[in-house]
């Protein structure tokens, strides 16, 4: 069914719940997981690039590799093949970028979840994959 799943992991709370579904997709299909964390440079496109912001993008790496530490222990747990990417640019570009230049048949992600008119709203980076990507996306509820 799947031969590559992509979790789109931005190291929050929210995506607990997409990387257990991910990881459990991978394991009943014998799937390999990619996990990529995106470094959003577009928080600081108006900031010139001094010493603060690349000492702000290496903490964001930092995060980014301790979130992908956190699935690749799960996936070690799970018997799962695991590859991981740290990315810099605009989350929704890179993770489809990433999705389509390693043939990945799913992409799962987290969102949160909202009460009122903005439970009928994804979060932006979630919306723009699902409305953009060739690959089916798996958008999963965080509790």
């Amino acid at each position: 069914m799947y031969d590559k799943i992509l979790i789109a992991n931005d190291g929050s709370e929210k995506t607990i719940d997409a990387i257990d579904e991910g990881i459990e997709l991978a394991r009943i299909t014998d799937a390999e997981l990619h996990t990529v964390f995106v470094v959003n440079i577009t928080t600081f496109e108006n900031i010139p690039e001094t010493g603060v912001w690349n000492q702000t993008k290496e903490i964001l790496k930092k995060e980014g590799e301790a979130a992908n530490r956190e699935v690749i222990r799960k996936c070690e747990d799970a018997g799962v093949t695991c590859r991981s990417e740290i990315l810099s640019g605009k989350p929704h570009q890179e993770i489809l970028d990433y999705a389509k230049d390693n043939k990945v048949d799913l992409i799962v992600m987290g969102t949160t979840s909202k009460k009122g008119v903005d439970k009928f709203l994804l979060g932006s980076v979630a919306e723009k994959v699902l409305r953009q990507s060739d690959s089916p996306v798996l958008v999963v509820r965080a509790e």
